[in-house]
């Protein structure tokens, strides 16, 4: 690994380059005081490096002007905006500037810069094979420490024939999830089978065969590939794509940039318009329903709860809340038709999540969180992240007309 730290205060550069050696022994890190040797864009010297780090002001110019100049460069590697406080608001033209990540020197850790620099060359990796044409798609066999994952299964349950059921990995409302095996090829998978108690019950075993059909037609790269689905006896499952890289519950709760945040919610949006382009609202998106493959690209899950906009059946009963009340939008909370503007509301509710670190509403009951929903003023971003309250505002609108109007125009405002 070869790392370029490229800021005025050599206390800082010495620094970070003893993080980056304690995270990485091997890796060579070069210093660049932008004073003494100015803007390192067009040098080919830095196409050498891994990564470089960059000071949001270098030698008194504009920081997000050299990002732009430099990933110009068909070979530059990706850069991370280092900021000494404040100036949230440049996170999006940063953004769109090429740059991979926006860190604060303010409490900034050699853990959360890792985790950073990781994902970043993450990211690289997968627009370099999206730019070739190598396929970045589901991983179908998987290295797992399968007695790490989850917890064992209980007797016989969730046996499916053709399937090895490993450990049980989440149970909701309506299934249970399973890591397995595939019998005839040895593919990690999840199986995902409707809870006993549901099984003679017409609506679940309709919205459960419904949401299989509904992935299916979507056949998205964000959202979760389906393998096969079926009945086994009285067993209904879907088996599906295991998604190596976690939920983005345990991301919020690990900690995140509010550059990643935004450019998180510019792929979210991504998704929804594929789904929503098919005439799809999910209705319960939420960070547990956010997972990642392993390139590290977001995957929408769980559509038991979708609503297709263009069929006439309602599988929901009257007066039942199926949703989380964390990220209901308010018409779902007053029991109103939810278009796709809902979703939207949902993922405002994420956004703000992932931006503070803090559940919206904090911890409000559910009858509490459907008041607010409805009644209570959008809350004010803290002032370091107060860039993003224009975003909030109109992604957590009590109107759905006063939302963006579709996800396309949301990724077009914030996406690079």
């Amino acid at each position: 690994m070869r790392f370029l730290i490229i800021d005025e205060s050599s206390d800082f550069r010495g620094q970070t380059a003893a993080m980056l050696r304690a995270r990485w022994p091997e890796a060579q890190v070069d210093e660049w005081d932008p004073r003494q040797r100015g803007n390192p864009a067009g040098s080919p010297l830095i196409e050498g490096y891994d990564l470089l780090l960059l000071e949001v002001h270098p030698a008194g110019e504009d920081g997000i002007q050299w990002v732009a100049q430099m990933r110009r460069e068909r070979k530059c590697p990706p850069v991370m905006l280092i900021a000494d406080h404040g100036d949230t608001h440049v996170a999006i033209q940063a953004m769109k500037a090429g740059a991979a990540d926006f860190l604060r020197k303010t409490g900034l850790t050699q853990e959360r810069l890792a985790r950073a620099i990781e994902d970043a060359l993450r990211e690289q990796e997968t627009r370099r094979q999206e730019s070739t044409g190598t396929p970045s798609g589901f991983v179908r066999t998987i290295p797992l420490e399968v007695l790490r994952t989850g917890a064992p299964v209980k007797e016989s349950a969730g046996q499916i024939p053709g399937y090895r059921t490993l450990r049980m990995i989440g149970e909701g409302g309506m299934a249970q999830v399973y890591l397995a095996e595939r019998v005839h090829d040895g593919i990690q998978l999840v199986l995902k089978v409707l809870d006993p108690a549901l099984r003679r019950d017409a609506t679940f075993l309709q919205r459960f065969v419904r949401e299989y059909k509904l992935i299916v037609a979507i056949e998205n790269e964000y959202v979760a590939h389906i393998f096969d689905q079926g009945f086994s006896g009285d067993q209904p499952y879907i088996a599906m794509e295991y998604l190596s890289g976690g939920t983005l519950a345990a991301r919020i709760q690990e900690g995140m940039s509010s550059l990643a945040a935004l450019r998180l919610t510019s792929q979210i949006a991504k998704a929804l318009d594929a789904v929503h382009a098919h005439g799809i609202v999910h209705r319960d998106l939420k960070p547990q329903n956010i997972m990642f493959r392993q390139n590290g690209r977001p995957v929408i899950v769980d559509f038991g709860l979708a609503k297709d906009l263009d069929s006439n059946t309602h599988l929901t009963r009257h007066g039942e809340v199926m949703a989380t009340p964390r990220y209901m939008s308010p018409e779902q909370c007053m029991g109103i038709a939810a278009d796709a503007r809902s979703d939207l509301y949902s993922l405002g509710a994420i956004f703000y999540e992932m931006l503070t670190g803090k559940r919206l509403w904090g911890d409000e009951g559910p009858a509490g969180l459907v008041y607010m929903h409805v009644h209570e003023p959008i809350p004010r971003l803290p002032e370091r992240l107060a860039g993003y309250q224009t975003i909030i505002d109109r992604l957590l609108a009590k109107k759905p007309e006063d939302r963006f109007q579709s996800a396309r125009e949301l990724f077009a405002t914030i996406a690079v």
